[in-house]
């Protein structure tokens, strides 16, 4: 069998096209002759003919119905699909119209072989055509799929992985008939809690509802995955599933979240590793309306970064006018503009985009944009961040003029063009700063307090807030790079601690807290608990399917500790006055601090801006240390 297979797999496309129009001829003739005239005229007791005179009597009403179906499937395409991938689903309407097109031409030309056809007759012959219409139907598909399983017999991997699709839904089935098609993988359960679907089958792979059945299918197979697959899954149900799967240190991965479906940005079958948001137990979605975006022009500096991104995604919900995406790096434009563009289409907003490439450190641009869009509204996301990178003394004049100057640039521009609002993004690692990147953004919220005295018509303000997951720069992807290479996998110190917070989350706290601002605040967002990056590192570790042990002899990952990098805290902190003051959002705080009048503040930015000019990184370092509280050099 599988050297015919291989025969008929190795013919010209053309010989393969033929074959199937004779199969489907014959196919066409042996319904016409069972359930057609032929056979029903010989079982007749008043059959004066044999079967061959019959069959000659009667051709004419076999070969042109078949003309027109072989030449309507032909000609619209049928015979294009490869018989390895058929799916009856895909050409149900052709293979339906063209077997109906079939009977119901033979029940025509039939009819019209009699000079008077009563109304018995005719209801038996339309009768007669559907049969044969219904019958075709169902031998074409069964002669795809029978010519699919010889000519492509199935094989599995004898080292396949087991893996247990969690879902029953849409995605879970769309998921289960890709990888039934991949010899790597061996799904071998279905997992829904829903009392539903208990002890049934979906193509036969059982359907489990009890995770003990789990916990025993993991006995079972050491290396068992688990595939996530419902995208649309709270994230509260979603992390609780995650924390039961941990417990027994099964390997979980999960199709992508409908964002990434709608904007096109991943397809269902593009299986991705677990995020922090799905593991932290204090992350939180806070999902918000922007009630002030309708008919508003938006400018977003940063647009293709971590916040800047999701800021965008969220303006789209308040129907803006326009957003400008700003933007220094191409790429990552591309993918904001591209994915703005997909959610637009989806949701029907009236809304423009548009994407532009530049720099907040090119004064000149800003005010061409500014005056040409008439923006209402500025969320300056744009900064330098990554802590090692604008610790290195190489990068520390371009890292201040691109978040002091760059802010600075943004914010007079504003100012001049009486924007209504604007936000700047801050960070936590701008209180009391132990790194230039703290400081030089600590420096940007003084630029913007101080211009915020100065306004009559703009409302300047900052959000503060900690680590968001999975931006850029992240440690996540770090980790789980070191868990696939089987370890070690590598922290700073087992005591140091963090903030985390969704980007989602953040983002939309930075939109609510920009619609309450009156100017002049430093907004704090409530990020809950500081979490210890040690026990991120060993829920990976588990969630990976592996195990964590203490010594490298063991069958396992091991973390070790690497040590602090230069300018990196053990912990951080969101306030410098030590107090702070509530807001009409519980997780939204306010801070009052000192800032730099803008008559003794110019000077300061003056003297910045030569020292920059000519990389005198000392000078940078020592405006900083007398300008920024708690920055030592």
């Amino acid at each position: 069998m599988n050297l015919i297979g291989t025969k008929l797999n190795s013919l010209n496309r053309k010989y393969k096209t033929i074959l199937v129009l004779l199969n489907d001829l014959f196919l066409a003739f042996t319904c016409w002759l069972v359930f057609g005239p032929p056979m029903a005229t010989i079982i007749s007791n008043n059959n004066p003919n044999n079967l061959i005179e019959l069959l000659e009597s009667q051709l004419v009403s076999f070969f042109l119905p078949a003309f027109f179906f072989l030449s309507y499937l032909y000609f619209f395409g049928y015979y294009k699909s490869l018989i390895r991938f058929f799916d009856s689903r895909d050409s149900i309407f052709l293979c339906v119209s063209g077997s109906l097109i079939f009977g119901f031409s033979w029940a025509g030309i039939y009819i019209l072989q009699f000079d008077l056809v009563s109304t018995d007759f005719l209801s038996i012959i339309i009768l007669q055509g559907l049969l044969l219409s219904s019958v075709l139907y169902a031998f074409i598909n069964i002669s795809r799929d029978v010519a699919k399983y010889f000519l492509y017999p199935y094989s599995k991997d004898e080292n396949a992985s087991p893996v247990v699709i969690f879902g029953s839904g849409q995605s879970g089935q769309d998921l289960l008939n890709t990888l039934q098609n991949d010899s790597s993988k061996n799904v071998i359960a279905i997992f829904d809690e829903s009392s539903v679907f208990k002890n049934l089958q979906i193509n036969n792979i059982p359907i489990i509802s009890s995770f003990n059945k789990l916990v025993e299918l993991k006995s079972k197979y050491d290396n068992l995955q688990v595939f996530l697959a419902i995208p649309n899954m709270k994230t509260e149900q979603r992390r609780k599933i995650i924390s039961d799967l941990e417990t027994i240190k099964v390997a979980v991965s999960t199709v992508p979240s409908l964002t990434e479906l709608i904007s096109d940005q991943k397809k269902l079958t593009d299986l991705q590793e677990l995020s922090i948001d799905d593991i932290l137990p204090g992350a939180r979605i806070s999902n918000t309306t922007v009630h002030d975006a309708d008919k508003k022009n938006f400018f977003v500096s940063g647009a293709g970064g971590s916040i800047g991104s999701e800021i965008t995604r969220q303006l789209l919900s308040g129907n803006p006018k326009k957003v400008i995406l700003f933007e220094l790096s191409e790429y990552n434009l591309f993918q904001i503009e591209r994915e703005c563009k997909a959610i637009i289409e989806a949701k029907s907003i009236n809304c423009e985009v548009i994407a532009i490439l530049g720099d907040i450190r090119d004064l000149k641009n800003l005010k061409y944009i500014f005056e040409k869009f008439e923006i209402n509204h500025v969320y300056h996301a744009a900064a330098y961040k990554h802590v090692p990178l604008v610790e290195d003394e190489n990068n520390l004049a371009k890292a201040a003029e691109n978040n002091i100057l760059g802010t600075y640039n943004l914010a007079q521009v504003a100012l001049e063009n009486r924007v209504d609002s604007f936000v700047m993004i801050s960070t936590d690692k701008a209180v009391r700063p132990s790194n230039i990147m703290g400081a030089t953004k600590r420096f940007a919220e003084i630029i913007i307090q101080s211009l915020n005295d100065q306004s009559v018509v703009t409302k300047f303000s900052m959000v503060r807030f900690g680590n968001v997951i999975n931006s850029s720069g992240s440690v996540i992807p770090l980790f789980l790079d070191q868990i696939a290479q089987g370890g070690p996998v590598t922290v700073t110190d087992k005591e140091v601690k963090r903030y985390f917070m969704t980007i989602p989350e953040a983002s939309s706290l930075v939109l609510q807290a920009g619609e309450m601002s009156q100017g002049g605040e430093v907004f704090i967002l409530d990020m809950g608990e500081q979490i210890k990056i040690y026990d991120l590192a060993k829920k990976l570790i588990h969630l990976s399917g592996r195990n964590y042990v203490e010594n490298n002899n063991d069958d396992g990952i091991q973390i070790l500790e690497v040590g602090l990098r230069p300018g990196e805290k053990m912990y951080e902190e969101l306030l410098i006055s030590g107090s702070e003051i509530k807001t009409s959002n519980e997780k939204i705080f306010k801070a009052t601090e000192k800032f730099i009048n803008q008559d003794d503040l110019i000077p300061i930015i003056e003297n910045i801006q030569q020292c920059i000019s000519n990389y005198d990184v000392d000078g940078i370092l020592n405006i900083l240390s007398k300008n920024v509280e708690g920055f030592e050099r």
